[in-house]
């Protein structure tokens, strides 16, 4: 169900993370977008759990604060990628 996706979404979204790291600097910001696009997903698919009752308020919002930061780093660091002209 909803939540085997989640629990798929933030094995892709880790993937993503370590394979960002590791690429070159001029072949991050494809893998970078990719992740920002999943961690929007999972933050609405965080949210249908919670509106559906299959989370707490509690966990909800510890989980959706944690998303925003991750959401934040994901962001600065493709703006860096951009902004450095790697590509």
């Amino acid at each position: 169900g909803i939540h085997a996706s989640i629990e798929s979404l933030c094995i892709e979204i880790l993937s993503l993370a370590l394979e960002a790291a590791y690429r070159s600097k001029g072949k991050k910001k494809d893998v970078l977008e990719t992740m920002r696009i999943k961690i929007g997903v999972l933050s609405n698919l965080m949210r249908s759990e919670n509106e559906l009752y299959i989370i707490d308020e509690k966990t909800y919002l510890r989980i959706a604060s944690q998303l925003v930061e991750i959401s934040k780093m994901t962001n600065g660091w493709l703006n860096f990628v951009t902004e450095k002209g790697l590509r």
